[in-house]
């Protein structure tokens, strides 16, 4: 029973999708098996407001590939002073870059997330390349990645992990963080237990990742920030396979990234920009770069068109037998759509998404796709 005094807000999110060739979607997997192009995703949220100054947040979401698991779940304690300072314990948002702010389906102008925020590269949390070959080996694969089949080097047993992503938003991490604003300046700082790219229901490593972003609002019309994050990200049970003297939490997920945001009349630009260090005990450190930049123009009233534009470069290695290659497939993602909005509480959407991942053979993956969106 909720005490004397406390309000309680519920509000769902009811997302369908349709696509023309499902066996196209692979490259939008989330963590779980989950998916913005499967046919149903559901959101169950509940707000409440316990104290004046004392808030708490539960979130359910399921997916046609899962049953209901806890999204997100968090305490919010306000300044007692009224100041816009805000502290949140709990299974928290992302608190980095820009996205995270409009990624429901009814804030979202297309229906997939940036490649940034979702695309599985071929490293993996639970199993380490014995050399960088391996890598190379499994450019492409995501999800299959395995160092030590078809004659790799690897250690460790893929299963109990994950390849990862480089940002993830799809699953909320434990930890704590400060946000607020003290105008024109916006702020987010705190700490979880997993990392930007590896969020974790439990500690799997007994680090702990640090991360921030500072934002800066001069006008309505602007809105740019920056954001960085360190943290361990390898699961413990790769500990005997590191050098003489180390530690798992010697090995961090290291990322630095801008975001920018642009308004004038009818017409919306977004961007992001990320560089991403993976740590890795057996090979040289693991970098890559990542962007996106999105568009969005009112049209008619109700009425909009959008587009987004991701890439993602992976660094080159230094092979055993000498040359260098990508330690990653490229990729580059072109999605493209229209909108229609003709209430606060419904959105549809009709969007075509275009991957190409440059291995050898180069795999395309292309689709239309329609969405539905209510907010309940």
């Amino acid at each position: 029973m909720a005490a004397e005094g406390t309000t309680v807000d519920f509000e769902g999110h009811l997302d369908l999708v349709g696509v023309t060739q499902d066996y196209k979607i692979n490259s939008n997997y989330f963590n779980f098996g989950e998916n913005v192009f499967h046919s149903s995703r559901l959101r169950l949220i509940a707000n409440a407001q316990i104290h004046e100054h004392v808030s708490a947040f539960v979130e359910l979401l399921s997916d046609d590939a899962n049953s209901p698991r806890v999204f997100g779940a968090f305490a919010r304690l306000s300044d007692p002073k009224g100041r816009d300072i805000h502290l949140e314990l709990g299974k928290i948002p992302l608190h980095t870059g820009a996205f995270p702010n409009r990624s429901y389906a009814s804030k979202n102008n297309l229906i997939s997330s940036p490649a940034i925020y979702q695309y599985h590269c071929n490293l993996r949390d639970d199993q380490l390349p014995g050399r960088t070959d391996d890598l190379v080996a499994n450019r492409g694969k995501g999800y299959f990645t395995n160092y030590s089949s078809g004659g790799g080097t690897g250690v460790g047993v893929p299963g109990a992990g994950h390849s990862m992503p480089i940002l993830y938003d799809n699953c909320w991490d434990f930890g704590a963080v400060v946000i607020g604003t003290a105008a024109p300046v916006e702020f987010a700082v705190g700490a979880t237990n997993g990392t930007v790219g590896n969020p974790v229901n439990t500690d799997t490593n007994d680090g702990k990742q640090v991360l921030g972003r500072i934002g800066f609002v001069p006008a309505p019309w602007i809105r740019a920030g920056v954001s960085g994050s360190r943290g361990a990200y390898l699961m413990r049970s790769l500990e005997g396979f590191l050098p003489a003297a180390k530690k798992i939490t010697d090995y961090n997920q290291i990322m630095g990234g801008a975001d920018l945001e642009l308004s004038y009349g009818r017409g919306l630009l977004y961007a992001e920009y990320i560089k991403n260090r993976f740590q890795s005990p057996l090979v040289e450190d693991l970098d890559l770069d990542a962007w996106y930049i999105e568009g969005k123009v009112t049209v008619l009233p109700g009425w909009y068109v959008a587009g987004r534009y991701d890439r993602i470069l992976f660094d080159e290695v230094t092979l055993s037998g000498g040359g260098v290659g990508r330690w990653d497939a490229p990729l580059w993602r072109r999605e493209v759509g229209v909108g229609f909005k003709p209430s606060k509480s419904l959105l549809a959407k009709l969007v075509h998404q275009e991957t190409q991942i440059e291995t050898t053979p180069r795999r395309v993956e292309a689709f239309m796709a329609a969405q539905l969106s209510l907010v309940f």
